[in-house]
């Protein structure tokens, strides 16, 4: 605490406007590049901005993980209602990112108020501030997974037709956390028995007969079926860096999002070689 201390009057002293930037490399730790994002929304004819900037490379799989996020703003939100917007920002951001599916103890996203734009948010305000948030952690949120210890792709894994959103989420973060379905993104193999095995096995209502499976917008399996035919369409569609899968579990109307990343032989190198 004293180094922390003895520096405070120092960090104090830099204070300035264009200094986040630095603030933002500071932080980072094996990430291959910062992470900021600010944005504007227009609050009873004024601008509130809302502007962050997070780390984290590896062992990622929000609860959050070894990551920090920090987000301020200038508008005046009453501490209820900044509490709400954060867990409701970071569930549907933050917590829904995995880079290796490992987690953390020493996590952190805060979000700072200040009431300097003088606009203050109430529950009939609320919407609009928060969607505002919401748009700045998932910027940040899929920056981290973009910067995945030896990431190349970045995977939006969506999972529709399962019973409940909360089978929906745990569908999607089995597939996005298979080593298997990972490493065949990352070699372009349109592998569709990969994401079925992972669907079926991930704990949840799943009904193969009215299943299906698509790689970016080919359909590779459907109604218990496999189209084979169309994998060398999605075997170029893979040769991209911002890729969609899809899962349709065959079992009801709910739905989740998932951000990963493939798995490289860079993310082993960096693990194996690391010293504590």
């Amino acid at each position: 605490m004293d180094r922390i201390r003895g520096g405070l009057p120092v960090a104090f002293g830099a204070l300035g406007a264009d200094q986040g930037a630095m603030a933002a490399r500071a932080i980072m730790t094996t990430d291959p590049f910062p992470k900021e994002a600010a944005a504007q929304v227009v609050i009873d004819g004024r601008d509130v901005t809302i502007g962050g900037m997070a780390k984290g490379s590896g062992m990622i799989e929000p609860m959050l993980a070894t990551m920090l996020g920090f987000v301020t703003t200038d508008a005046a939100v009453p501490k209820a209602l900044l509490d709400r917007a954060l867990r409701e920002a970071a569930g549907d951001t933050f917590n829904a990112i995995t880079v290796d599916g490992e987690c953390s103890t020493n996590d952190c996203v805060m979000l700072l108020a200040n009431g300097a734009s003088g606009v203050v948010v109430d529950e009939m305000r609320y919407a609009t501030f928060a969607a505002g948030l919401t748009a700045v952690c998932r910027e940040l949120a899929l920056g981290i997974v973009r910067g995945g210890e030896g990431a190349t792709k970045l995977v939006t894994v969506i999972v529709a037709g399962a019973a409940s959103s909360g089978e929906a989420r745990k569908a999607a973060k089995a597939i996005a956390n298979s080593l298997l379905v990972k490493t065949a993104i990352h070699g372009g193999d349109p592998n569709w028995g990969r994401l079925i095995a992972v669907a079926g096995r991930a704990g949840v209502a799943f009904e193969l007969s009215r299943a299906a499976v698509m790689i970016g917008s080919t359909v590779l399996f459907e109604n218990g079926r496999p189209y084979d035919e169309a994998s060398p369409l999605a075997a170029e569609y893979l040769k991209g860096k911002d890729l969609t899968v899809s899962v349709d579990l065959g079992a009801g109307g709910a739905s989740s999002t998932v951000w990963t990343c493939d798995l490289s032989a860079e993310y082993v190198r960096i693990n194996a070689d690391y010293r504590t």
